[in-house]
Order: C-alpha cells, then sequence, then structure tokens
C-alpha cells in the first residue's frame, strides 16, 4: 500500500498559523504561498483547517480555497465550521475535493449519514482529536477545546459504520510539539478502522514518520510545524507580515533546529526504509 504524506495548513482569518496541543496560534505566514510550495515539493494532499470556525459558527475558508485550488492540482480537504449539507456543498465547490467534519458528527450523527448518502463516502472524513488523560483517550471538539465523554476506540467503530470513508485522528497531547507520535495510539486504532486511518500530532524528523508507519497499520501521516517551519524563512519573503505580537518569535529562534525536514527529503528517506510513498 502507497502511504500518503500530507500537510496541514491551520488557517485563522488570511494567515497561516500554528500552535502547540491545538492552541497558542502564532501567525507563519500566507496560506496560499505554503500551499504552492508543497505541491511543488510534491505532497500528495493538502488539508485547510478553518481554526476559529467554531467562534463565527461557519467556515471561512471558501474563496480562499477557491483561488489556492486555481493554481495548484493536489487533493484538497477543507474542514472547520462545517454543519450543514449546505456547507459541504459551499466547500466543494469552491475547490475542495473532500470536507473534514469533528464537532458536527459528535453533534448530530443523522447529519453524517445523510452527508454520506449525499456526497458518498469517499468525500466525508471525520476528525477525531483526542487527549489521553489517566491513561484513557477521550474525544474533544471545537479545535480541543470541548471534552466529551466519548471514547475514542468506541467512536471509532461507530464514525465507520456510519459509512465514512476515512479518520483522522489527531492526538492533543503530541500536536505541535514534536516528540514523536503516539503509537500506542495508532497502532491500537489501526488495528480497529476498517477504513483510511490518518496520523496527525507530533512528527518531528523523518525517523518520527517512519516509526508510526512501520509500527501501525496508519494509511498515511498528516504533518504541519516539521514542513511549516522548514520552510517559513523563504516563504516569509515572498510577502511582508507586521513581525510583531504573534510572529515576534519567527525571528527570535532557528525553529529548522526542532523541526528540519521538507516533503522531498522525507520522501527520500522512508523510501531508504522500504516504505511505499509516491
Amino acid at each position: 500500500m502507497i502511504k500518503r504524506i500530507i500537510a496541514r495548513l491551520d488557517i485563522k482569518n488570511k494567515f497561516l498559523v500554528k500552535g502547540m496541543h491545538l492552541e497558542g496560534l502564532r501567525i507563519l505566514g500566507y496560506p496560499e504561498f505554503f500551499a504552492e510550495k508543497y505541491f511543488n515539493e510534491n505532497i500528495d494532499e493538502i488539508i485547510f483547517q478553518d481554526v476559529v470556525a467554531s467562534l463565527y459558527k461557519r467556515n471561512q475558508l471558501s474563496s480562499l480555497t477557491n483561488k489556492i485550488t486555481k493554481n495548484i492540482f493536489t487533493p484538497i480537504t477543507v474542514g472547520g465550521g462545517i454543519r450543514s449539507i449546505d456547507d459541504i456543498k459551499e466547500v466543494l465547490i469552491n475547490g475542495a475535493d473532500r470536507v473534514s467534519i469533528n464537532t458536527a458528527a459528535v453533534n448530530n450523527k443523522k447529519f453524517i449519514k445523510e452527508a454520506v448518502k449525499v456526497f458518498g463516502s469517499s468525500t466525508i472524513t471525520i476528525t477525531i482529536e483526542t487527549l489521553k488523560v489517566e491513561g484513557k483517550y477521550k474525544v474533544y471538539t471545537d479545535t480541543g477545546r470541548t471534552s466529551t465523554n466519548l471514547d475514542v476506540f468506541e467512536w471509532i467503530k461507530e464514525v465507520q459504520e456510519i459509512g465514512v470513508g476515512e479518520i483522522i485522528l489527531t492526538s492533543i497531547n503530541n500536536e505541535g510539539v514534536g516528540k514523536g507520535f503516539d503509537l500506542n495510539l495508532y497502532d491500537k486504532a489501526s488495528k480497529l478502522s476498517k477504513i483510511s486511518l490518518l496520523a496527525h500530532g507530533g512528527a518531528r524528523n523523518p525517523d518520527d514518520v517512519y516509526k508510526v508507519l512501520a509500527n501501525s497499520n496508519v494509511d498515511g501521516v498528516i504533518i504541519a510545524s516539521a514542513f511549516h517551519f522548514n520552510y517559513y524563512k523563504e516563504l516569509l519573503k515572498k510577502k511582508d507580515i507586521s513581525l510583531q505580537g504573534s510572529t515576534n518569535f519567527l525571528m527570535n529562534k532557528d525553529y529548522k533546529n526542532l523541526f528540519f525536514f521538507g516533503i522531498q527529503e522525507l520522501k527520500k528517506y522512508l523510501k531508504t526504509k522500504n516504505i511505499n510513498v509516491r
């Protein structure tokens, strides 16, 4: 099986942002430049995630998606604030290939069943955000802000029975901090999942990616910080942003010492480890 390498771009208003544990968002630049760079570097897919959609009660990415997909030609998933059939239609009309749904799936299972019926399984992805608390993996919603009583593994079973095509499993504990993937989480989850399962949260170096692919049956990995910090200095030069407030940190530290690999470099490394990638 060919393993997929996917870039995730968290977007707040018009900026690409990044935090840790889905919090503390800081501006890195403009998402259109990163998306174009990743396409040129042979990324397999890109995810655009509106990280403030729960505050505005709707996804704000249609115009941006429309603009970006005119210049890049790779599968696009859009997530954040999608709560209705009309929301899905708008996202797809503006260039997305799939939608990713989290909060609305937890709050309204009938909506997910209807979405699968209308658009087909391959169009509907469920994002599951999980935090390990006292040894148990619980489901969180609203970009990690709201806890639920749902057990992650029971929720995986339930959403795949509904008929969705794919699951994105995000480890909040590991997201953005570069300490590697939660191998226990993805091993157990991939044994339960009968549909495509993607791992998100923890990549710091190529070996982290290799370990999760070699030690679980996930279908691919989703990477944000490691790619963003590898390319941000080059892409900052394309259009000035005011280096103040949440952007000061970009000039104060060389993040390539923490997150230091690009897309082509990662794929070359994985091939040396006999991982099948494009």
